[in-house]
């Protein structure tokens, strides 16, 4: 009949043409060349050789038939996955077991992906090579996003290679408009069909409900504790008793040893990541917490009542390390003394507080500061306030400030002061020659008008280095 048609138009050219059009198959009465079949399987076209007994106009409806039936019971079958996955959702199960379920029911790895990466494996074990491929592909994500209309009832899916042989059919999980990680499910090339294309579809909705439904949770415990954590860190008279039955039904014993640990990031956004990586860890440990952001800085109430609770130490160089981990950035961590009862969470937060404050201040962006370790700054910054401080540093230091050409001086007399008045170690630790340290303490005393082997005045002059320290940051 082609031949018919145009002596030139072959089997082959035809069904090259066809592809082209998304045409789903073909029927064929006659002869099949060996050309045709590999257009076909190079455009994965069905091909069907049929006698050339059977009538062509009654082939159609049939198949037809098949199609529309095949693609009902696909989607009932979709539809019923749907409905066992939301149900799970719905009833607070987590998303663990909403996975297990859609691995149970398609037979084939599920991989969810969230923004630290590979996030939860079901079905199977995941091969280094895959998770490498997987975690190649994230860039590729994002262009294949751009181009496609995103709904979170019905995400778009795309089958994609893994090499080695896999592939996966991936679907973003989309919650209020924005991407909350990426849903997959993995099979060795040609394995994952139509049936896998709707499910993972259908299971990224899910996901997105049982998202929705623990953020919504997790917002509503967060607002309690942190109010209870404001009231508990206020310590306005008559709210301690109130607070401790309330901190009690949420497992925390604050009449059992704790402590308040403060971390500042110096940036809001950082401090949320704080927060989120605290209580994964936390949470770890099995210690009960309370913990909440406060403009730039994080801060938690720790309860070390439990049996195999770490040294306080130990366990605040845990929390700042997942500090840092958490912002990829410098993390100044300060913390309380160990304290109990209601009526002490006050002033454990302020020590929280002076520590981390005091910490960066004096030591750098990227330290921990224990309240007990700040000694004397600890009166200073407690008097921060008065004008009386500022005043003190500002007469006895003011006539050498005023004539000391880029700091040299009250360098020097901080080095000697900090060394018990030896000019010998004072120039070991600025690395100068004894006999220019000597001027600059001969000159140091001549601006002051003072006797720099008077222990008194040591004095008076240490503690104003150490106010101007408090005062300046």
């Amino acid at each position: 009949m082609l031949n018919a048609v145009d002596p030139r138009l072959t089997l082959a050219r035809l069904l090259e043409s066809l592809a082209g059009q998304g045409v789903a198959g073909a029927a064929v009465v006659g002869r099949v060349s060996p050309e045709a079949r590999r257009v076909a399987d190079a455009h994965g076209l069905p091909l069907f050789t049929l006698p050339a007994t059977v009538p062509l106009d009654q082939v159609e409806p049939q198949v037809l038939r098949y199609i529309v039936d095949r693609r009902a019971e696909l989607h009932e079958r979709a539809q019923d996955l749907h409905r066992q996955l939301s149900e799970l959702a719905l009833a607070g199960r987590g998303l663990p077991a909403l996975l297990a379920r859609l691995s149970e029911l398609t037979g084939v790895p599920v991989v969810l992906e969230r923004d630290s990466g590979v996030d939860y494996v079901g079905g199977g074990r995941l091969a280094e090579s895959t998770a490498a491929a997987i975690a190649a592909e994230r860039p590729a994500l994002d262009d294949w996003l751009r181009e496609v209309p995103l709904s979170a009832f019905d995400p778009p899916v795309s089958l994609r290679s893994l090499g080695n042989g896999q592939a996966r059919l991936i679907a973003p999980i989309l919650v209020q408009g924005s991407i909350a990680g990426f849903l997959s499910l993995l099979g060795s090339d040609g394995e994952l069909g139509e049936l896998h294309r709707l499910a993972v579809g259908r299971a990224a909705h899910a996901c997105a409900i049982e998202l929705v439904r623990a953020r919504a949770a997790r917002d509503a415990r967060d607002e309690v504790e942190e109010e209870l954590l404001d009231v508990l860190t206020a310590g306005r008279p008559g709210s301690h008793q109130a607070a401790r039955e309330r901190a009690k039904r949420k497992g925390f014993d604050v009449d059992a040893p704790y402590l308040v640990c403060a971390a500042d990031a110096d940036d809001p956004a950082k401090a949320v990541k704080i927060r989120a990586a605290w209580e994964r860890l936390l949470a770890t440990m099995r210690l009960s917490a309370l913990v909440r952001e406060r403009g730039a800085a994080a801060v938690a109430l720790i309860s070390l009542a439990a049996k195999r609770a770490p040294e306080a130490r130990s366990l605040v160089e845990q929390l700042h390390r997942a500090a840092g981990t958490a912002v990829a950035a410098p993390v100044a961590l300060g913390y309380s003394a160990v304290r109990s009862g209601a009526t002490d969470v006050a002033a454990a937060a302020r020590e929280a507080e002076q520590a981390m404050t005091m910490g960066r201040r004096l030591f750098g962006a990227n330290t921990v500061t224990a309240f007990a370790d700040l000694g004397l700054y600890r009166l200073l910054y407690a008097l921060q306030p008065l004008p009386e401080l500022r005043a003190f540093r500002d007469v006895a230091l003011d006539r050498l400030r005023s004539k000391d050409r880029g700091g040299v001086l009250l360098q020097t007399l901080g080095a000697y002061l900090a060394t018990n008045g030896s000019p010998t170690e004072a120039a070991d630790r600025l690395h100068l020659h004894r006999n220019t340290v000597l001027y600059r303490l001969g000159r140091i005393e001549d601006l002051l008008g003072a006797d720099l082997r008077d222990a008194e005045v040591r004095l008076g002059l240490h503690l104003a280095l150490k106010i101007g320290e408090v005062l300046d940051g």
